[in-house]
């Protein structure tokens, strides 16, 4: 008896130190990722993602025009957001969004009864959603899909980018 004693206190505590280790060892929080739809139209977009805890993360995003593969009319946007995740996994499976889009773009208004392009610089709120899946290896593939409003530009009644649209296909890792 006092053999054994000595075994299961062991025993038990190797299996309580594991089992600490594997909760505090998963400290993957970090996703950089890149949007290959939008790549493919000839801009770059790309997205940082900081996971919070299972279920909620913050990220940035900066889309820029590198081609005149399609004429965009965009200067640059730069998305900030709040992610909530609804999977079992961490932070993993469908998603919703709420962020802000900081975004320029050149666009054809009336300025003083003539017809012309301007640049226009104006934040937008929005919703969106999507679904992420990511491998035991830490490869993320994710697709989403939403839009906002811009709403503080004085031609807000003119334009034709009064709405915003925030889409992709995201390939990244997480680490």
């Amino acid at each position: 008896m006092k053999k054994i004693l000595p075994a299961i206190v062991i025993f038990f505590s190797v299996s309580a130190s594991a089992q600490s280790e594997y909760t505090l060892s998963y400290a993957e929080s970090h996703e950089p990722k890149i949007n290959i739809g939008y790549l493919i139209l000839g801009n770059f977009d790309v997205t940082y993602e900081y996971l919070i805890n299972e279920e909620s993360g913050v990220g940035v995003n900066l889309m820029v025009p590198i081609d005149d593969y399609i004429d965009w009319n965009i200067n640059y946007n730069l998305t900030g957001y709040y992610r909530f995740y609804f999977g079992e996994n961490y932070a993993e499976g469908f998603f919703g969004e709420i962020f802000t889009n900081l975004n320029s773009v050149e666009d054809r208004i009336e300025v003083e009864g003539e017809r012309q392009n301007k640049d226009i610089t104006d934040l937008a709120l929005g919703f969106s959603g999507g679904y992420k899946l990511v491998s035991s290896r830490g490869m993320i593939l994710e697709a989403f899909l939403g839009g906002g409003r811009n709403l503080f530009s004085e031609y807000n009644s003119q334009r034709n980018f009064d709405f915003v649209l925030r889409a992709g296909l995201n390939v990244g890792y997480r680490f």
